[in-house]
């Protein structure tokens, strides 16, 4: 049985949320532009969320991401609802877009980045 990669969303080293398919990944993005949101627009804006949609088969969703830098527009083109909803002043830390930490995407070895 052939097992798929997960889209893991790290920071500070730390595994924040993971996905499977694109159902989950709409539902931990949702998620996570809450707790984390500077993980989420990290992985957006590196392309690493669409490369994974490519590599699962989900070519559309992959498209819709192209150039989309924050998670309450990924979310909406993904058709997710329970998004963060504009509520962009209000993260942890009043830093707006600022994330101290680098979140980091595990990728398979043949994979290849930016």
């Amino acid at each position: 049985m052939y097992v798929m990669e997960k889209f893991y969303f790290k920071s500070y080293d730390r595994t924040v949320g993971s996905a499977g398919n694109l159902e989950e990944l709409k539902s931990e993005m949702s998620r996570l532009s809450r707790e984390y949101p500077g993980s989420v627009d990290y992985h957006l804006r590196e392309g690493h969320i669409a490369s994974w949609l490519n590599y699962i088969g989900e070519k559309d969703a992959a498209e819709s991401l192209s150039g989309v830098t924050d998670a309450a527009t990924a979310l909406k083109r993904l058709g997710a609802t329970g998004g963060q909803g504009g509520r962009r002043g209000q993260m942890k830390g009043g830093r707006g877009m600022h994330h101290p930490g680098r979140p980091k995407m595990h990728m398979m070895e043949s994979d290849t980045q930016k």
